[in-house]
């Protein structure tokens, strides 16, 4: 395969000419371009020489373009015997799901049934020809220009994280599920790197139900996403896309607005899905059999790779596994190539720690009296503070899963070359001997250094040797050699790989 700079204006196959650079990310590039025969834009996927699935997804596209549902986006080529391998789509245009909630607000429940009934209808039929999608988030669901439904990615975004599963039929189930609460409520229930919406709150360890968010969900839909999404007290699961299109055939659906209104930026088809460097491919584990006797809980934490990892957030045995370094993910950026300044954080999927755990060495837990952010703005920068390190501080330590301690979000991993760094400083109640720390850290903030200070000295220029190491995705046990102190201070000297660095809960235990 070439190694020459592909750039605009380059041609393929003779007839598709790039136009711009949409994305580029983990030696995968996208395109705004032209088909010069049907002169009309497309999108177009290429690939690095060295990407190790370009024929998997041109494979899969191929796939792909033999299904005839209109819902589903278009592959009009694939091809990779020449010497670039690219991929040929429909560009669609218009607003996702994900941008209908952010402008107007959560959906009339009839109107967000009949949106997802059509991408689970449309699903349907791709895993009755025996494809998948794996990886559905709001951001998948389009509501056209034209007026029309349009579901993206299928496929193509699996094999792009090398993501797969003993039950995919279930997995989708899961995401159409996860589609249909964030219309209903405006949260999204599951990893939060992959929506701006915010993290849907939690009730006793999992995701509360749409109808105790919005007292209007008639109860026969609330009924579907708990079934869909398996949440506790839900019997009779939902377990395929068809079941899913099923149930909502049963429940009052209105009609979607004529037409979406036209955006700015590049069309829903080609948003900059960030990727990670690519790795090996992740199997998601089987999901358990469902019984109605069993409690469903926030899903176990993955385990991210400190690389431009966005974690996915599923239910109970629905455990995922990296797509982009981290759990069943397609991490998504925003169309503006400068990146996101939203909230981007993947929520911890950890239940409070216990107040006295196991473990030979550990003693309980010890109280936190306060949390105060810090950062060291460089001296040719003065007034270029971070916003977010001091007003979300206590976050750290309010025992919640679904809130952080953050970052606003960087092009870089250098604070955006403002800042020397970042930290918290935990104040405990006394002076204690200290065991371990445990962090709860969302997949947006996986892949950070961080140095951790112990002592009395409230000032880490006054502590010496420090305990490195680089988080990752999920808990993070850092254990303490019996160091003495009352300031427990956590200290980033770069950011993640993500640009928005984030912690969840913090826990400090003394020795045993």
């Amino acid at each position: 395969m070439s190694t020459s700079v592909i750039e605009p204006g380059t041609r393929l196959a003779g007839r598709y000419r790039l136009e711009e650079q949409v994305s580029e990310s983990g030696g995968s590039t996208l395109w705004k371009a032209i088909d010069e025969i049907l002169a009309r834009a497309v999108a177009v996927r290429t690939f690095a020489p060295d990407f190790p699935r370009a024929a998997e997804v041109v494979t899969a596209a191929r796939t792909a373009s033999r299904l005839t549902d209109p819902r589903l986006t278009q592959v009009f080529d694939a091809d990779d015997t020449g010497e670039l391998a690219y991929v040929v789509s429909e560009w669609v245009s218009g607003e996702t799901l994900e941008q209908m909630i952010l402008k107007d607000g959560p959906l009339a429940p009839g109107r967000a049934a009949r949106f997802v009934s059509e991408a689970a209808e449309a699903l349907a039929s791709a895993h009755t020809a025996g494809m998948s999608h794996l990886c559905l988030t709001a951001r998948d669901l389009v509501w056209t220009t034209g007026g029309t439904v349009k579901l993206t990615g299928l496929g193509v975004d699996a094999v792009l994280g090398g993501v797969t599963t003993a039950d995919p039929a279930r997995l989708d189930a899961l995401g159409l599920g996860q589609m249909l609460y964030a219309a209903l409520t405006g949260h999204w229930p599951g990893g939060a790197a992959e929506s701006s919406l915010p993290v849907a709150p939690d009730t006793d360890g999992e995701f509360t139900p749409p109808r105790e968010l919005r007292g209007d969900v008639p109860a026969a839909v609330d009924a579907i996403v708990c079934r869909a999404m398996e949440l506790a007290g839900a019997t009779e699961p939902l377990t395929t896309p068809g079941e899913v299109a099923a149930a909502l055939t049963e429940v009052p659906r209105t009609p979607l607005p004529l037409f979406a209104g036209l955006q700015s930026g590049p069309p829903p088809s080609v948003i900059n899905r960030p990727r990670p460097a690519p790795a090996e491919a992740r199997t998601v584990p089987a999901p358990r059999p469902a019984s109605p006797t069993r409690t469903a809980r926030l899903p176990e934490p993955p385990v991210a790779e400190p690389a431009e990892s966005t974690g996915r957030k599923v239910n109970g045995p629905l455990v995922g596994a990296a797509a982009l370094g981290a759990a069943i993910v397609i991490g998504v950026a925003a169309w503006a190539l400068g990146g996101d300044d939203s909230p981007t954080p993947q929520p911890s999927a950890t239940a409070t720690e216990p107040a006295a755990p196991a473990g030979p060495g550990v003693g309980p837990k010890l109280p936190i009296a306060a949390a105060e952010g810090l950062q060291e703005v460089k001296p040719e920068h003065p007034g270029h503070d971070d916003n977010a390190v001091g007003p979300t501080a206590g976050k750290i330590k309010d025992g919640k899963n679904s809130t952080f301690w953050e970052t606003q979000k960087y092009s870089d991993t250098i604070f955006g070359n403002y800042l020397n760094g970042v930290g918290v400083r935990l104040t405990l109640s006394d002076s204690a001997a200290i065991g371990r720390v445990t962090l709860n850290v969302p997949a947006t903030g996986a892949g950070a250094p961080y140095l951790l200070y112990i002592g009395d000295a409230a000032d880490r220029a006054a502590l010496s040797d420090p305990i490195s190491g680089t988080l990752t995705a999920g808990k993070n046990e850092i254990a303490v050699p019996g160091v003495t102190g009352r300031y427990v201070i956590l200290w980033f000297p770069k950011g993640p790989p993500s640009g928005k660095l984030q912690v969840g809960e913090a826990t400090v235990f003394g020795t045993g």
